[in-house]
């Protein structure tokens, strides 16, 4: 398996190196920011990733950062999120890996928490803080469980997302918000309230569930 997944990050890697997207997108609004609740178990498919992937799950030096959204920044998502979304095929943890959830950067194949665990991934190479790159859990339209990457920036709470190909505001998605991790410590995930507060406001980070 680590092979496969070696494999994997080089052509995810490759794809991204001779990328020419340069996020055509204009640099969006600002939006509101989430507001979290209390401290909540993490998933435990969550908390067996960072059994197996420790460095992935450690905390920044400054916690709570949050990134600049500038035109740079723009750039990095648009590139890392369309790469992502376009290079890893769809496929269900159980015809993946034999069981009901497994979390994991992608391997050729994944899932929405695996999608969302690989731009985290790519995200972090390009210098970016792991309190601005936040899993988190949401509910779709039919109240099924999904996983995206939700990106803390001075312009509020945006949303990267397997199912569509443009990053939006939060408040621009179909989903029921339900937890994310924080922006203090990403081991810590909190509760989301769905209801959106003024931006500018301070707000600490949870997490996602799986498809």
């Amino acid at each position: 398996m680590l092979r496969r997944v070696m494999v994997t990050t080089v052509v995810v890697a490759s794809a991204i190196g001779s990328s020419t997207a340069v996020g055509s997108e204009p640099i969006p609004r600002p939006t509101v920011a989430m507001q979290v609740v209390a401290e909540v178990p993490a998933p435990y498919a969550f908390y067996d990733f960072c059994r197996r992937d420790a460095k992935a799950c450690e905390s920044d030096p400054k916690p709570g950062a949050r990134v600049e959204l500038d035109k740079q920044h723009w750039a990095d998502l648009n590139e890392i999120n369309d790469v992502v979304n376009k290079t890893v095929m769809p496929m269900s943890d159980w015809e993946n890996y034999g069981v009901a959830d497994y979390w994991s950067i992608a391997n050729t194949y994944g899932d929405c928490e695996d999608y969302a665990l690989t731009k985290q991934f790519y995200l972090r190479q390009r210098g970016w803080p792991m309190s601005a790159l936040l899993m988190t859990v949401v509910r779709d339209e039919n109240g099924e469980g999904h996983a995206v990457l939700t990106v803390h920036t001075s312009r509020g709470d945006f949303v990267l997302d397997n199912r569509q190909p443009r990053i939006v505001a939060w408040t621009q998605t179909p989903y029921k918000y339900v937890k994310r991790q924080s922006t203090l410590d990403p081991r810590i995930w909190l509760t989301l309230d769905p209801n959106p507060i003024p931006r500018g406001a301070d707000a600490v980070a949870t997490l996602p569930s799986r498809k």
